[in-house]
């Protein structure tokens, strides 16, 4: 049982330290986030850029190579052939005897390759050779008279590119056939050599480009970034207390969003900041009347000497100090309500029927001291919400609280949780004086009281410690006049997290 609200448990630090804390933990965190960001993003762009250029470049180099030594090939091959028809156009039969003359100009194409090695050779249809070198023979035969196949092979350890053709001499008295099979053949040190060139050519011209490429992206992302450095540099100079919006001119539409979310951050930040100002400001005034009361019962008490007037000093002394121990405590539970603070967001499954009758529990003493006939209605399942349990508890504590204070004695307060419509919905209704409507919205307000009504102890937090709560559970809270036209009635709805057990 407890005959008043509780207090706030744990220490309490002064404003100077917590506020020294908070620095420090602040610039402990700095370095900390510089570690995990996410990198340079220049950096980043370029390893997405440069790799794949390089890549680009590989391709392309192997490409070029495979183009120049085709290229290659091709003139090569024109002489090639030429030299074979050259022979082929030189050889002859007569009487069953083939002639071979090997001009001249079967070899010219190659004078100018030094290095370049030359292999010929012609056989007969019977495969026996008529001249040059008896070992030179291509892999497979030519297809038909006067075609000129083209072949890469091996000879003598070395590569030779072949140029084979066979050629009818019509000569009835050839026997075993009248055709011979014409074979010249070079090595391809040359041709190597000619496309080795053709390709480091080439690929210098390539390698330029991309250089030139790479320098170009270097400067474009210098450019590109300029705004952003320049936008770093603005907030950066900021005075700390400056929260006004950042403007976005010059900046790549890309980082606008950006801008925009800083901005709307900002503005958050700006009126939380506005209204911690308020509520300090509030605090100190409500305080320091308590405080004033406190100062002067204590000095009254201190001039007496009738101990029956001391006594009286005394307990109203009592009266004053639980009532600026209930004001502190409101605030602090106010204060820990609060979405900034991120304690709200500390929830686990709960059950809110028992939560409530608990608070119903807990309070009865005082609805009995006062003559208060204090019920409760319950729906005979745990009722599961996702919530934090201490603020809940606070907040039906508030509403319970306040319906037993403001209501007259010998009257009925009720305390009742339902679910409706995969809502939780927790009511207290009292036969008090209500709240007129104009006024509904007006008692959510910090420190705001009715003139006139209930008890004087009171300190206008406990509407608004509730709604602060009941927001931050992502629930409503509704005031309504009670049964019969009297009395008020505060609705709260709040989410469920699970169905109702059985």
């Amino acid at each position: 049982m407890r005959a008043a609200p509780r207090a706030e448990q744990g220490g309490r630090a002064d404003g100077a330290a917590a506020q020294g804390d908070g620095e420090a933990a602040a610039a402990a965190v700095e370095p900390a986030a510089a570690r995990r960001h996410g990198g340079s993003l220049r950096r980043r762009v370029l390893g997405w850029l440069l790799p794949p250029l390089g890549l680009m470049l590989i391709v392309s180099a192997w490409l070029s190579y495979r183009g120049a030594l085709d290229a290659v090939n091709q003139a090569y091959d024109r002489t090639l052939t030429a030299s074979v028809r050259a022979i082929g156009e030189r050889t002859h039969s007569l009487e069953g005897e083939i002639q071979v003359d090997i001009p001249y100009a079967a070899f010219e194409g190659f004078e100018d390759s030094a290095a370049e090695r030359i292999f010929h050779a012609v056989f007969d249809a019977a495969g026996v050779l008529v001249t040059g070198y008896a070992d030179l023979r291509p892999p497979t035969l030519p297809a038909g008279e006067g075609m000129v196949r083209i072949f890469d092979l091996a000879y003598r350890g070395e590569t030779v590119r072949m140029a084979a053709m066979y050629k009818r001499l019509y000569d009835p008295a050839l026997e075993g056939g009248d055709a011979v099979l014409i074979v010249f053949a070079e090595t391809t040190g040359a041709r190597e050599t000619l496309a080795r060139e053709l390709f480091i050519a080439s690929l210098q011209r390539q390698s330029a480009l991309v250089a030139v490429g790479a320098v170009l992206v270097l400067l474009a992302l210098g450019t590109a970034f300029r705004p952003l450095v320049a936008l770093r540099d603005h907030i950066r100079n900021r005075d700390e207390e400056d929260l006004t919006p950042v403007r976005a001119d010059g900046v790549p539409s890309e980082v606008a969003p950006l801008i925009d979310a800083i901005n709307h951050h900002m503005q958050r930040l700006s009126a939380m900041l506005a209204a911690r100002r308020r509520f300090l400001a509030d605090a100190a005034h409500q305080i320091r009347t308590p405080l004033a009361v406190l100062t002067t019962q204590a000095e009254y008490g201190l001039r007496q000497t009738d101990p029956e007037e001391m006594l009286n000093t005394f307990a109203s002394l009592l009266r004053s100090t639980r009532a600026a121990r209930r004001l502190a405590n409101q605030m602090l539970t106010l204060s820990r309500a609060e979405a900034a603070n991120g304690l709200i967001d500390e929830r686990a499954p709960l059950d809110l029927a028992g939560l409530v009758k608990d608070v119903a529990m807990e309070l009865a003493p005082l609805a009995l001291k006062r003559s208060i006939d204090l019920a409760y209605e319950g729906i005979g399942h745990a009722l599961m919400i996702e919530g934090n349990a201490p603020m809940l508890r606070e907040m039906v504590s508030n509403l319970v609280d306040n319906a037993i204070r403001y209501s007259p004695p010998d009257s009925a307060v009720t305390v009742a949780v339902a679910a409706f419509d995969g809502e939780a919905v927790v009511s207290v209704c009292d036969q008090g004086p209500g709240i007129p409507e104009a006024e509904r919205e007006r008692v959510f307000q910090r420190f705001y009281r009715i003139l006139g009504q209930g008890d004087s102890d009171g300190s206008g937090l406990g509407l608004a410690i509730v709604r602060e709560i009941a927001l931050a559970h992502d629930g409503r809270i509704t005031l309504r006049v009670g049964e019969g036209g009297h009395g008020l009635c505060v609705e709260v709805e709040l989410p469920l997290g699970a169905a109702p057990a059985p």
